[in-house]
């Protein structure tokens, strides 16, 4: 059994979030969902959005922390577009993470390195919110340090395709992610 640190999106910790922890639960993994928007959920992305710049990032990733502390020292990290990016930074002061799980965003690597762990990487071919020079700049700081980067791809363009009640959302997709890191996991 292998924990998991699940960060929802700017739009809260919506059905799909918890829906995802199941699948990953069912898997025989522990899942953690901190709810670090404090019970505020959004359909739109720039309501959510609005809310995070609102209470301020670093003020939600500094909620986020003391979860984390809890947590065993190689506790997946793993987050879906603004949790991804939280998932990203987390990663840097936790080098024995296990696993580093990026959906529908990703960065270049602070610092410009990497401190050691693998990452996946699960998006739309075209998302608004993935540059495909950040892509290849973690891929190439994670490889750099001797760790495996998977850059998942799936046909479309879109955001969020793991939340099937939004007009991006695909079940198969979904349904491949989850599949992926558990295979992961089973390494």
């Amino acid at each position: 059994m292998t924990t998991i640190l699940l960060l929802h999106s700017a739009l809260g910790l919506r059905p799909a979030v918890l829906d995802f922890a199941d699948a990953l639960r069912g898997r025989g993994h522990e899942v953690v969902t901190p709810d670090y928007y404090g019970g505020h959920v959004f359909d739109d992305t720039h309501a959510g959005l609005s809310h995070r710049d609102d209470v301020g990032p670093a003020q939600l990733l500094a909620g986020v922390r003391p979860v984390l502390d809890d947590l065993p020292p190689d506790t997946v990290l793993a987050g879906f577009s603004l949790g991804a990016a939280f998932a990203q930074r987390l990663a840097a002061d936790r080098p024995d993470a296990r696993l580093v799980v990026l959906m529908h965003s990703v960065a270049a690597p602070y610092g410009g390195t990497w401190s050691g762990q693998p990452v996946q990487l699960h998006r739309y071919a075209q998302d608004p919110f993935v540059d495909e020079a950040d892509v290849r700049a973690l891929g190439d700081a994670v490889r750099a340090c001797g760790a495996r980067f998977d850059d998942f791809v799936t046909p479309g363009s879109g955001h969020l395709f793991t939340d099937p009640a939004l007009p991006d959302g695909d079940a198969a997709a979904t349904r491949a992610t989850v599949d992926r890191i558990a295979a992961a996991l089973q390494e």
